[in-house]
């Protein structure tokens, strides 16, 4: 069985609160050096210098933005969907994913760009208070979810267009996440949480990407109205699992 994938910004907001070089190589990878670009570095680094993009915006690394913008007040993941509507809350612009840093340079938004050995995180700062992300109302949302969802798959009909589908869908339903990229200071029911979102997220993700099982436009219709929603679900149960606040633990 395949572990869960967990987005890159995941991740980062899982091991961003404590300095750790075993966290930067589960962040960046085996081979990968991710850096930081925006208006942001330059205040996060000290003002040290370092090498210019294409935008007139500092290069700086990851490991180094980090140490800068600490002590680090608040960190979560950002997972908006199509399905949020308009940004997050309204105050983030309209990404796929992302991390909320609060420390020294102040709120920033960290967005990654690039995909394998080369990411680099935007940082833009955001201007509006960010309301708590409350995993306790996430777990009940997506526990609820999960079970709409697989009774819309039942109803949909999915397995029996697509027999193949229906191993994979059940592999998904009992995946859990490399324990190598879970640092030991997330609780047991953020990590039971993030497992969860993962799972469902994997789930609609799967079924809203098969448009080879729909024969007609009105089923894709349908199963993008009922799986769009309860993905957006998942993806915000994931960002809550990640929030951490100064005080808390670590």
């Amino acid at each position: 069985m395949d572990p869960l994938t967990a987005p890159v910004s995941i991740v980062l907001a899982l091991w961003a609160p404590v300095p750790s070089s075993h966290g930067l190589s589960l962040i960046q990878g085996p081979d990968g050096v991710h850096d930081v670009i925006g208006s942001t570095t330059s205040s996060s680094a000290g003002g040290s210098p370092g090498s210019s993009g294409a935008e007139g915006f500092e290069h700086i690394g990851l490991e180094r933005w980090l140490t800068g913008a600490r002590p680090l007040s608040r960190v979560t993941a950002v997972l908006p969907s199509p399905a949020d509507g308009t940004g997050t809350w309204g105050i983030l612009p309209d990404i796929e994913e992302g991390v909320v840093v609060e420390g020294a340079p102040g709120k920033v938004l960290l967005v990654p760009e690039g995909s394998g050995t080369s990411v680099t995180w935007r940082a833009e700062p955001v201007a509006g208070p960010l309301p708590p992300m409350d995993a306790g109302h996430a777990r009940r949302q997506v526990h609820a979810a999960t079970e709409e969802a697989i009774e819309a798959l039942i109803e949909l009909d999915l397995a029996r267009e697509r027999p193949e589908m229906a191993d994979t869908l059940n592999d998904l339903l009992t995946a859990v996440m490399d324990p190598r990229l879970i640092p030991p200071w997330l609780s047991a029911r953020n990590r039971e949480l993030l497992e969860r979102s993962l799972r469902l997220a994997g789930v609609c993700e799967l079924a809203l990407d098969d448009d080879g099982a729909a024969t007609t436009a009105l089923q894709v219709r349908r199963r993008s109205d009922v799986l769009r929603p309860l993905l957006a679900v998942a993806r915000h149960g994931a960002a809550a699992a990640t929030e951490w606040w100064a005080g808390s633990r670590p």
